[in-house]
């Protein structure tokens, strides 16, 4: 009880109440090793070395010149913009099939799943894991398979039923009994 009572109060940076305890003999088995630790604590602390100083300047992964100069805050906003937009465009486009509709939800789509997995590539591709090449390669990988993924859709609209057709056709099927 002692021992839990003085780890408490020296957490607290209470340092004499901590020292007091020493002294008045409550906890004679460990006295030295408090004391020196009582005593490290209230030492004022050395001035940093140059080894410290430059491992505070290192950093982990390397600077890259188009984060340190663009404007991100633009981007973001039009992301979010473009998620809120869509909460919009789903349920109208759906509601009201057309080519322009099914159009705006295509590019829409893609756009708002180009941006959140280039997020994920970023995030978890990096250079200091994988080298140079591999997050150069996945973002080239995202920017193809994002555009068949917008030819795919455009070709689907302009040359069969469209999407809000064909999404109102899956609603509409009946289980078979």
């Amino acid at each position: 009880m002692a021992l839990h009572f003085v780890l408490r109060s020296s957490c607290r940076n209470s340092a004499p109440v901590f020292v007091s305890l020493i002294n008045a003999g409550k906890a004679p088995a460990i006295s030295r090793s408090l004391t020196s630790a009582s005593k490290s604590l209230l030492l004022p602390k050395p001035a940093p070395s140059l080894a410290l100083a430059s491992l505070r300047q290192f950093t982990a992964s390397p600077i890259r010149r188009a984060a340190a100069t663009g404007n991100h805050v633009t981007l973001w906003n039009a992301e979010r913009a473009l998620s809120v937009g869509l909460l919009g465009i789903l349920p109208v486009g759906l509601m009201f099939p057309s080519q322009a509709g099914d159009a705006l939800m295509a590019v829409s789509i893609v756009m708002h799943q180009y941006w959140g997995l280039e997020a994920i590539v970023t995030d978890y591709v990096r250079p200091i894991l994988f080298g140079a090449a591999v997050p150069k390669i996945a973002h080239g990988l995202l920017l193809v398979v994002s555009a068949a993924t917008l030819g795919g859709l455009f070709y689907f609209i302009h040359n069969d039923i469209g999407i809000a057709n064909t999404i109102r056709k899956i609603w509409s099927t009946k289980p078979k009994a």
